[in-house]
């Protein structure tokens, strides 16, 4: 054996790691140490040499193992062949055990279920024995208890039978033949029936008894007794008359003492329909509970059983308050005045608008007195008022009753729950009489009222005096706090704001749809055309007369000095050349606007200045009112049902604030527009004509031809423009609203652009202009822009054509051909936008022109 291993060893040393690895080694350094052509055959034969002797040793082994490695497998194959029959043998022993087992769980199997039935039929027996057990001692118990009036134990029996006693039993043939006895000869099934309905008579009469007695305890105990025999509606029905006996006593109690009107207070009705509504919701909301306690599990629409029970009671009641009040206030004999009324003082102020004639405000106010006995307005507001506090309570009853007891569970809480007004309601007498008499009735009223008002607020018009605001002071100006207006638009919005919030609480869709047609009817006709209009014509301005500044020493009606207006900012383009003039500047001004206080300012058109503030002021008050009643919470907490919020809402704004919005507008502007014809259009053409003038120098230099650079910084022309502009314009910023005053200044800026540009290109025309023209040009442009626009810079906008003509008579040859390439994006190096993050992505070259190249190719002809 040993030597066999040292053969094996030796035969295969060569496949040895270690072997291989020096050999390797060696046939390398050799390689290494290779210098000739015949070391390199050498060496070559010596790597064959040693590639055979691992081949043959590789085949060598391989044949060696391959016998030993064959000679195992079949040793296992025949280990595997011994061992599989023994498993065999193993496995059919078990699979018998197997066998006799599941036989074994089949009969034991069988003889459980039967166990199993033997005694499920066996409690059966025992349930159906203990059931016939229990209603014998029921019946037993329950006849013994009627006979010594003990109800309550009777009812109780009678409602362990109906409960926990299955109705085939009683009714069964086997009850009939156990249960029946001596003192109880009757079927099960016959004498419950005669308890219960015994039972029903007696709990009636007790209750009903109760009632009258205002027995609270004795209520609640037969109350609660009737769910016990299955009788739930009875005891409803009974309930419901006992509130409806309580609503009926409440609403006479409450109207007690109402014949004579005269010693009624103001609102007396709303306050006893409001007193009834808690009356009832008070007992709603204290017996619900106990509604629920006894009834819900039987009866589970019990509460909204008994509002259907009750609810023509409260429309009853309500109803005979509402027409107690529609006969105690005498609300046809006002109906029959109001149709009767002719509206004098408006109807004759559109008459005089269309004849265009004017009567005087005295004998307005007499037409008025002498009908204001008849239909007095404090007593219409008032009605209006009360019949609004009215339908008010009931649209609270409406929610509180929907809300808490008739609304329909919603099964989905993702979707949205909508509140709708339920049948019981919409269909109610009341409701009907709302809709045919108390709604009309309403409407009539408010439009009344609304009219009247407006007629009134007219009649005692008070305009203030604008003296106080056209007071001279060396302060800066600032534009009216508060604005002059008149009267009317005050009292107006107040009466609009008290009547539209009246009609909103009602909480009818149709008589806010209804009073804001009529209303926006009456602000169209009367307030616009009647008024505004009229007034605005009666007192149109003349030609050429002056809006001026006056002196206080002087002014009739002295008043402290306005508010002064914030300073604005020097001219950037102006520089510091005016610096050294301020003192001039200030003399100059003073003295100029000094010298229109001597103008007296007209009546008429200062009554036109105050009517454009109030023409604008009724649109700032209408949408303040508007928009504080268009909030979703406040009308949706009065039109709480289905979409009625948001139709509101629409109407609000699409049927009065938009179109009224839209007139007035349109009257301003017509009115802006006659203004400026009138009044400012002459003294622009002044203003622009003295600052562009044609007139010739003493040293011969004429208009923006100039050879000395002394001239370039002479103020005296711009302090001339800066007196003229605030004489102009100082007057309308004291005085006017400040959307009005926006309107017409930028009206003016429009036209003083076209003037002065027209003007300049006339000069440039007449006289040329050279490089410290331009250079002079530029600067009093850029003052003039500073001076009229200040911080608005949409105003700027207005100037781009005359800034592009000055800017095209200020370039030399070259400038004016760089600003001829097309507008352009100039894309930054890619170094320089690693390098400077701070740059854009592109800038613009070039100029955006707005003159045409046939109108700048004109001006540059200008230069020379």
């Amino acid at each position: 054996m040993d030597g066999g291993r040292s053969r094996k060893s030796s035969t295969f040393a060569s496949l040895n790691d270690l072997h291989i690895s020096d050999t390797t080694l060696e046939l390398k350094t050799k390689y290494q140490k290779a210098s000739t052509p015949n070391d390199l055959y050498n060496l070559i034969d010596q790597i064959d040499s040693a590639m055979n002797n691992i081949d043959n040793n590789l085949n060598n082994f391989t044949a060696f193992n391959s016998k030993k490695i064959q000679q195992d497998i079949t040793n296992i194959e025949l280990m595997r062949t011994s061992k599989l029959s023994s498993t065999i043998s193993n496995s059919n022993k078990l699979n018998g055990i197997f066998s006799g087992a599941n036989d074994l769980g089949h009969k034991l199997t069988y003889k459980i279920k039967s166990l199993d039935q033997e005694i499920g039929n066996v409690n059966k027996t025992l349930e159906f024995v203990n059931d016939v057990q229990l209603l014998k001692n029921n019946i037993n118990q329950a006849n013994y208890a009627i006979e010594h009036k003990n109800w309550e134990l009777a009812a109780q029996c009678i409602h362990t039978i109906n409960s926990k006693i299955p109705a085939e039993l009683i009714s069964g043939k086997f009850a009939s033949v156990v249960i029946p006895s001596t003192d109880i000869p009757e079927l099960p099934t016959t004498a419950i029936a005669n308890w219960t309905d015994k039972l029903t008579e007696v709990f009636k009469e007790h209750f009903n008894a109760a009632a009258k007695e205002r027995n609270v305890p004795q209520l609640t105990k037969f109350f609660q007794l009737f769910p016990l025999i299955n009788q739930e509606e009875i005891g409803l029905n009974c309930y419901s008359k006992f509130i409806c006996e309580i609503i009926n006593e409440t609403s006479k109690n409450l109207t007690k003492g109402l014949e004579n009107a005269h010693e009624l207070k103001p609102g007396i009705f709303a306050t006893i329909i409001m007193q009834l509504f808690e009356s009832i919701s008070m007992m709603l909301s204290q017996h619900g509970p106990l509604i629920k306690k006894y009834y819900s599990e039987t009866y589970p629409l019990a509460l909204s059983y008994v509002i259907n029970k009750i609810q023509r009671e409260v429309d009853l009641q309500v109803g005979i308050i509402a027409d107690t009040f529609y006969d105690l206030r005498r609300l046809d004999k006002y109906f029959q005045d109001i149709k009767l009324y002719s509206f004098p003082v408006l109807t004759r102020r559109l008459a005089e608008l269309k004849e265009q004639v004017t009567q005087d405000q005295d004998s307005l106010r007499l037409s008025f007195d002498s009908s204001d006995d008849l239909l007095p307005i404090r007593t219409i507001g008032d009605l209006g008022q009360e019949l609004s506090s009215i339908l008010e309570n009931w649209s609270l009853y409406c929610k509180f009753i929907t809300v808490k007891y008739l609304e329909n569970p919603n099964d989905d809480p993702t979707k949205e729950v909508v509140l709708v007004l339920p049948d019981l309601i919409r269909k109610s007498t009341f409701t009907k009489k709302i809709n045919e008499k108390l709604l009309p009735s309403f409407e009539k009223l408010n439009n009344f009222y609304f009219r009247r008002s407006l007629e009134k607020a007219i009649t005692i018009e008070d305009l203030p005096s604008l003296e106080s605001y056209l007071l001279l002071s060396n302060e800066k100006s600032v534009s009216p706090d508060p604005v002059p207006i008149s009267s009317v638009v005050e009292d107006l919005t107040l009466v609009l704001n008290s009547t539209l919030r009246s009609i909103i609480q009602s909480g009818l869709p149709t008589s806010v749809k209804s009073f804001i047609n009529e209303s926006f009817s009456i602000i169209q006709q009367d307030l616009i055309n009647g008024f505004f209009i009229k007034n605005l014509n009666d007192n149109q301005p003349r030609y050429n007369q002056i809006l001026s500044l006056v002196n206080p020493n002087t002014a009739i009606n002295r008043t402290s000095s306005p508010i002064s207006r914030s300073a604005t900012p020097d001219p950037q383009g102006a520089a510091g050349f005016l610096k050294g003039a301020s003192s001039a500047l200030g003399s100059v001004v003073g003295g100029s606007v000094g010298s229109l206080q001597t103008t007296p300012n007209s009546p008429k058109l200062l009554n036109f200045v105050t009517y454009l503030n109030t023409l604008a002021m009724a649109q700032e008050y209408f949408t303040k009112v508007f928009d504080n009643i268009n909030k979703d919470a406040y009308l949706l907490a009065h039109f709480p049902f289905g979409k009625d919020q948001e139709k509101i809402s629409n109407i609000l704004q699409q049927d009065f604030i938009i179109p009224f919005t839209s007139m007035s507008n349109k009257i301003i502007s017509e009115s802006l527009i006659n203004l400026y014809n009138q009044l400012i259009k002459n003294r622009l053409l002044v203003l622009v004509n003295e600052f562009f003038t044609d007139a010739q120098t003493s040293n011969n230099e004429s208009n923006y031809v100039i050879y000395s650079s002394n001239n370039i910084n002479d103020p005296i022309n711009l302090i001339k423009f800066t007196t003229n502009w605030q004489s102009l314009t100082k007057p309308y910023y004291q005085t006017l609203h400040k959307t009005i005053w926006n309107k017409i200044l930028r009206l003016v800026v429009v036209n003083l652009t076209n003037l002065l540009e027209k003007k300049l290109l006339f000069n440039l025309n007449k006289f040329k202009i050279n490089e410290l023209g331009s250079i002079k040009l530029e600067k009093d442009v850029s003052y003039l822009i500073n001076e009229i626009c200040q911080d608005n810079y949409y105003l700027r906008e207005k100037f781009v054509r005359l800034t592009q003509i000055v800017l095209l008579v200020g370039m030399d040859d070259e400038e004016y051909e760089d600003s001829n390439q097309p507008v352009t994006k100039a894309h930054k190096s890619t170094e320089i936008q690693d390098n400077e993050d701070e740059y854009d992505d592109d800038e613009e070259t070039g100029i955006n022109w707005v003159l045409t190249p046939q109108e700048r190719n004109q001006i540059r002809k200008y230069r020379i």
